[in-house]
């Protein structure tokens, strides 16, 4: 039953922030969206194991969440918002229980099954309240500025400057 709940709530959570949100919402939407389903893929479809998940380290799991935090870390330290930082601390929490099997591989199947999935309920609200604050300073003030830093080729001047072809 959780399972259709954590589906459900990624669709109303990834659909707003893409809908609704600014850059840096729009692109964890996609990460968390391609994330899942990379996740289901080396988990359970194509040449996943079927049974017996997270008795040893799900190296196809890990490898997905880890390339998911890269591009969370990624936008964070871009972003002009707290929550990606909230939300890369509370992706990290799944990725150490992968090492943490790794280092321990007594670890319980379902202690380590929690620590992985358990992770993305919050994560998912949080993107949620995040896009929603998102639209409330954009209807306050008019505007809200994705990042924090300025990329030199999305200013006017940089692209009048770059040949056209």
């Amino acid at each position: 039953m959780h399972v259709l709940v954590f589906y459900a709530l990624l669709l109303v959570a990834c659909g707003h922030a893409a809908w609704r949100g600014g850059a840096p919402e729009r692109i964890v939407a996609a990460t968390l969206m391609a994330g899942t389903v990379a996740t289901w893929i080396v988990a359970i479809g194509v040449g996943g194991s079927r049974t017996g998940h997270f008795y040893h380290v799900e190296i196809g799991v890990l490898l997905v969440d880890a390339a998911m935090l890269a591009v969370l870390l990624a936008v964070a330290l871009a972003a002009d918002r707290f929550w990606p930082l909230w939300l890369t601390a509370i992706h990290s929490f799944g990725v150490v229980g992968h090492v943490a099997k790794a280092i321990d591989p007594a670890i319980l199947s379902n202690v380590y099954q929690a620590a992985h999935s358990l992770t993305a309920y919050p994560g998912l609200i949080l993107l949620i309240l995040a896009t929603r604050r998102h639209r409330r300073r954009l209807a306050r003030t008019g505007c809200d500025p994705s990042w924090s830093i300025s990329w030199p080729w999305s200013t006017a001047a940089t692209r009048a400057r770059l040949p056209t072809g």
